[in-house]
């Protein structure tokens, strides 16, 4: 075997094991993926962890971001997109050739083979502008995860302050039936002193079992918002969960000032302006595919001393090639264009639409909370004061004789009523900032 023989041998030799060398890389790559992807699934499976005892909604609110699946799987679409920029940013794999048989004759004698490599280089700019546009939409996904985040916030908060108005609407119910048993009590005592009628006992024991109506709804509406709560921290439904508490709120900024943070730096208007940017850089890659590509080689020919010239002296002959692409077809290309210009003016679309949908958002809630506090303050200055007062002033009219039982009854179901209309407002009042903390993208 001719030592040129032996050299294009060599070459199919280190091409063939190149090849099985990836092969078994790509598989080992696949086992470990699939082991990457076993151990993010047992993370995301829903476990009841601890919660502290004294927790409060912004705890909670701090564990659902922790440990929610949708989070989870926003992240891995960050670290997928992410992935395609350097895929997007190389240049494409060069192209080996090796050719052999009954090659051409020349002067040198007959080439035995001929081995050559060839490189496309994509227009100047192209890459440049792929992975623009990749990263971008990488931009995208990063801001859609600020913004899931929000969603779950808001959620959390709102769950919350449903559990709360539940448990305080059991407790208010369960007080005012220990309320209406003592009432029961005085009217039976007043019944056997011949002072009262067996209708007035009738009628306590029927508000009675109106509050138990009420008990049995407010069970199962707390029961629903916990459940809700849990399902939002990744836990059982069924877990336990600590005492729902009033907390401070505090006072908002100013409405405009809230509007115009919104309107800038929302995440949904990030994202939105990333996609813009990711289309205006394939119109930019659209506009350069009229452009050709380049393509450079190399190729080397063995040439075999025993050709059929007089003067075949067997010498080797190596070369250098260079080509570029034809970009013909305009019709598809023209449809990027298109493409591309769509989509900028789709993504401004959105992004105006996202802004209009935020002040609106933002304006309502604001409104909400400020009304809420308003009626909390009057609740607690006026009306629940007054109502306490009128209730015990009839009360203990009634036990004197002076006033009728219905008057009692009629007092204290206005007590009842402002009550709960006081917690319903701290409900109120909670849900409205959180809708307002998510649309001006407050943490």
């Amino acid at each position: 075997m001719s030592s040129r023989t032996l050299y294009t041998s060599l070459i199919s030799f280190f091409s063939i094991a190149i090849i099985g060398c990836q092969t078994q890389g790509t598989g080992s790559k696949s086992s470990l993926t699939d082991l990457t992807t076993s151990s993010a699934q047992g993370r995301i499976q829903a476990t009841n962890y601890t919660i502290p005892k004294g927790a409060g909604v912004e705890q909670l609110v701090s564990k659902a971001l922790s440990h929610h699946p949708s989070l989870v799987a926003a992240r891995h679409k960050i670290n997928r997109l992410q992935a395609k920029v350097p895929q997007a940013a190389s240049l494409p794999d060069p192209k080996a050739r090796i050719s052999a048989g009954s090659l051409a004759e020349t002067a040198a004698g007959q080439v035995s083979s001929i081995v050559g490599l060839e490189q496309s280089i994509p227009f100047p700019g192209k890459r440049k502008a792929r992975a623009s546009a990749a990263q971008k939409e990488a931009d995208a996904s990063r801001a859609e995860l600020d913004s899931l985040k929000l969603r779950i916030a808001e959620r959390v908060r709102i769950a919350y302050w449903n559990y709360y108005l539940a448990s305080r609407t059991t407790a208010i119910n369960r007080d005012s039936k220990a309320v209406l048993k003592t009432i029961q009590e005085v009217v039976e005592s007043r019944v056997k002193a011949n002072q009262a009628n067996q209708a007035d006992l009738l009628r306590v024991s029927t508000e009675i079992s109106k509050v138990d109506q009420q008990l049995i709804m407010a069970s199962q509406q707390a029961s629903s918002a916990k459940a809700m709560l849990n399902s939002l921290l990744n836990r059982p439904t069924n877990s336990s969960l600590p005492y729902p508490r009033s907390s401070s709120i505090p006072s908002s900024s100013s409405l405009n000032n809230l509007i115009a943070k919104a309107e800038s730096s929302h995440p949904s208007i990030r994202a939105g302006q990333a996609r813009m940017n990711a289309f205006q850089h394939r119109l930019k890659n659209a506009e350069l595919d009229f452009f050709p590509d380049l393509m450079i080689g190399a190729q080397y020919a063995t040439v075999s001393d025993s050709g059929l010239s007089g003067v075949a002296n067997g010498r080797d002959q190596a070369m250098l090639t260079l080509g570029f692409t034809i970009p013909l077809w305009d019709k598809p290309r023209k449809a990027k264009v298109r493409e591309a210009n769509a989509g900028i003016a789709e993504m401004a679309a959105n992004v105006a639409g996202s802004r209009a949908e935020l002040r609106q958002r933002i304006e309502d809630a604001w409104f909400q909370t400020k009304s809420s506090r308003e009626m909390i303050q009057i609740f607690d200055e006026r009306l629940i004061p007054d109502a306490t007062q009128a209730y015990e002033l009839s009360l203990q009219s009634y036990s004197a004789g002076k006033q009728s039982f219905v008057d009692v009854l009629d007092t204290w179901r206005l007590l009842l009523k402002l009550q709960l209309q006081q917690e319903n407002s701290r409900a109120a009042l909670g849900k409205a900032s959180a809708a307002l903390k998510s649309a001006a993208a407050i943490r």
